[in-house]
């Protein structure tokens, strides 16, 4: 005897009600509260120990890809030992585990930053040995800060997801931004050409229908969207995941990602002579620095990632980008860059005790 149609209805609603419940009841602690940390508040008369753990709380602070916050530090005498937390490292979407670098460099920039406003200097040593020990931070005080810009920018910067005007940015900030976040070791490029536009748009629209059509992609995806920090949270978040999961969000996501781009007055392109991690931390720090700098002079910024994100695609834009950048020739991040309405929330981090590593 069959089931009518009635009761298929009837239990698959069931199902996804108790997949969503089931979601809601697992989604990890996170908030908002990390981005209320005040200058004030750092430990001065307090143990260097004390002092350096106050440090990170501009650490977590930083961008990273799906916002996994793939990071975790620990605190010892006058050194901060940066790790990467392996277990959210996005296998399907970085398989070569270039964004997770690129974030780790993130948060590490933001360290130096703030240490630096507090009076320290800086030494960092990067993969001294210790498995998935990514960066050694030496920290010595008794510095004078410098230019401040760049610290206050770091509890006012977002990923801004928005369209961007078509207004231009001056050539006198975009020298500020450049002087701000210069490294011998990076590249960054940023172009207003058309063609270059149109080309990045269809390497995004390839990598898209590559991606949407890979299960595992979609399960990966969706597995972050449900934990509630890439902006849907509670049954929003379990709902974005299950449309991602089984349904085609491949047209829509380009359609969207159209608007952007073609909104858009730059793009921009991160690259390194290597490919290899070192290579990505730092183009991670340069990264951060080029954002923070931009935050402060009130640009906005949105990486954009897919094409780098599928083999093909990946190399169809390091050939498009190859003739002008010499022996810089490893796109390492692609991202928008221009003026937009602001966007007025964060998105979450996870508490920093749940980040330290206490021995």
């Amino acid at each position: 005897m069959g089931v009518s149609t009635a009761k298929v209805v009837v239990i698959s609603t069931f199902l996804i009600m108790g997949m969503v419940l089931a979601g809601l009841i697992m989604q990890p602690e996170a908030s908002l509260q990390a981005w209320d940390v005040k200058e004030s508040s750092f430990p001065v008369n307090a143990s260097s120990e004390e002092k350096l753990t106050f440090l990170l709380n501009y650490a977590v602070l930083a961008p990273s890809s799906h916002n996994s916050q793939p990071w975790r530090f620990n605190v010892s005498g006058d050194e901060i030992y940066v790790f990467a937390d392996k277990t959210r490292w996005l296998k399907v979407a970085d398989a070569d585990q270039r964004e997770l670098h690129i974030s780790l460099g993130c948060a590490l920039e933001n360290l130096i930053i703030a240490a630096e406003h507090f009076g320290y200097n800086c030494s960092v040593s990067y993969f001294p040995g210790q498995k998935d020990l990514v960066a050694l931070v030496r920290m010595q005080a008794g510095s004078t800060p410098g230019d401040s810009r760049l610290f206050y920018a770091i509890t006012s910067r977002h990923t801004n997801r928005n369209p961007y005007q078509q207004s231009p940015i001056s050539d006198a900030d975009l020298k500020t931004i450049s002087i701000l976040s210069s490294d011998p070791q990076i590249n960054i490029f940023l172009t207003d050409n058309s063609s270059t536009r149109k080309a990045f748009l269809d390497l995004v629209a390839q990598a898209n229908a590559v991606q949407y059509s890979d299960a595992e992609f979609k399960s990966e995806l969706g597995h972050w969207l449900s934990q509630g920090v890439m902006g849907p949270t509670g049954v929003r978040a379990k709902m974005a995941q299950l449309a991602v999961v089984f349904l085609d969000m491949g047209p829509e996501q380009t359609r969207k990602d159209a608007e952007l781009i073609n909104s858009t007055p730059y793009l921009g392109f991160i690259s390194t002579a290597n490919n290899d991690s070192i290579s990505s931390l730092r183009a991670g720090r340069a990264f951060e620095r080029f954002w923070l700098a931009a935050t402060a002079l009130g640009i906005s910024l949105h990486p954009m990632s897919q094409a780098l994100e599928v083999p093909e695609t990946k190399a169809n834009l390091t050939a498009l980008l190859s003739p002008g950048s010499g022996n810089m020739s490893q796109v390492q991040q692609t991202f928008r860059l221009g003026y937009a309405e602001p966007v007025r929330e964060h998105s979450t981090r996870r508490p920093l005790e749940e980040v330290l590593i206490k021995e």
